[in-house]
């Protein structure tokens, strides 16, 4: 009897931690479900076991109790485990993992030689753009690590199997988002990452897979957001670009182009009474130009970008660039002066020719 009496207690101790364990909708890691479950299964058996002597005590005095006993606990915990299966499978569901590639072997997966070599070479100065951007703002330096991605066949298999797990966050510009997207659920700009500016109520029970459009800006967000503490983050391997070649469904049209804008030559562009701003990316030279500001619209914050916008309410703003990302991102500069009600005197391409495939 006294040894009953311990063995109660024992299971009654084992199953007090239970009380500590958080619930399965804030449960972090494949550990404190194990010890959630054993924490129940605790309770379930101490209940049992009270509940079967007291009613073999009262209602079979006469029969041996140990031969009876025996066989109806294991009944119960037959029942339970089956009752406790489709919970367990849950709870050990594996977690999530992205291919571990560096970024440059990733890129030589990239069938075209160009786009490869383009790839390579702008990641690089992406890296080292961001840099020098949270330099200027005194921000600790980013060491780059390798980061988890997905190609676009893999995540849309997860969406499909496991959307519950994965977090999308598309960080491409609004020019760009206006043109198609996949879904997702939330939007933020990449110059704000670049700042240490981190979206609110990122989850940390998720797969965070950051969205761009070439795979180079999400690989680079993700490693702020990892130094943000965020531990579970992943990339789009060749961004919606390659999501939108693989033929897999998007929401609008995959046109990149956008309408051409004003291109005034060089003698009318100096000539112009306009708010002049050199948009290259940061540790491009300056143009020497009277009265040209250099702001390096991919790694700005909003709100540097919103005295801009305010600018562009009173004064044509001319967009002047002599790189490809720049002038890209000259384009999204004035796309989103449009849109909200602001004046653009126009665009300047030093070169002459990065526009030719980006305009209609």
């Amino acid at each position: 009897m006294l040894r009953k009496v311990w063995l109660s207690v024992c299971l009654l101790v084992c199953a007090s931690p239970a009380l500590a364990i958080p619930p399965p909708d804030v449960v972090a890691s494949l550990w404190q479900s194990i010890l959630q479950m054993i924490g129940v299964a605790s309770v379930f058996l101490a209940g049992m076991w009270v509940a079967t002597r007291q009613f073999l005590t009262q209602h079979a005095p006469s029969l041996k109790r140990k031969r009876v006993f025996i066989p109806v606990l294991l009944g119960l915990l037959l029942i339970g485990g089956l009752a406790f299966s489709p919970l367990w499978a849950a709870n050990t569901e594996a977690s999530i993992k992205g291919e571990l590639l560096p970024i440059d072997t990733i890129i030589k997966r990239e069938p075209d030689a160009w786009v490869r070599e383009w790839k390579l070479k702008t990641v690089a100065q992406m890296g080292q753009e961001a840099k020098l951007t949270r330099a200027a703002k005194h921000l600790p330096v980013v060491n780059y690590q390798t980061i988890e991605s997905f190609t676009p066949q893999a995540l849309q298999s997860l969406l499909k199997t496991r959307a519950h797990d994965l977090y999308l966050l598309d960080i491409r510009e609004a020019m760009e988002l206006s043109k198609f997207s996949i879904p997702h659920q939330a939007v933020f700009r990449y110059g704000d990452l670049v700042h240490d500016i981190i979206p609110k109520d990122l989850p940390k029970d998720q797969m965070i897979v950051v969205l761009c459009h070439s795979g180079l800006r999400g690989y680079l967000g993700a490693q702020f957001l990892r130094r943000a503490g965020f531990t579970r983050v992943a990339f789009l391997q060749g961004g919606l670009a390659a999501w939108h070649k693989q033929g897999l469904p998007v929401t609008g049209k995959a046109d990149f182009k956008v309408k051409a804008p004003i291109q005034p030559s060089k003698t009318v562009a100096l000539a112009m009474d306009a708010y002049k701003v050199q948009v290259d990316p940061m540790g491009t030279a300056a143009m020497k130009w009277p009265n040209l500001v250099q702001l390096s619209y991919e790694t700005a914050s909003t709100a540097e970008l919103q005295t801009l916008l305010r600018i562009a309410q009173t004064q044509p703003v001319l967009v002047v660039c002599k790189e490809y990302g720049g002038c890209f991102q000259g384009l999204n500069l004035i796309w989103l002066i449009e849109q909200q009600g602001g004046k653009v005197a126009g665009l300047y391409d030093e070169t002459g020719q990065h526009l030719r495939g980006l305009i209609n």
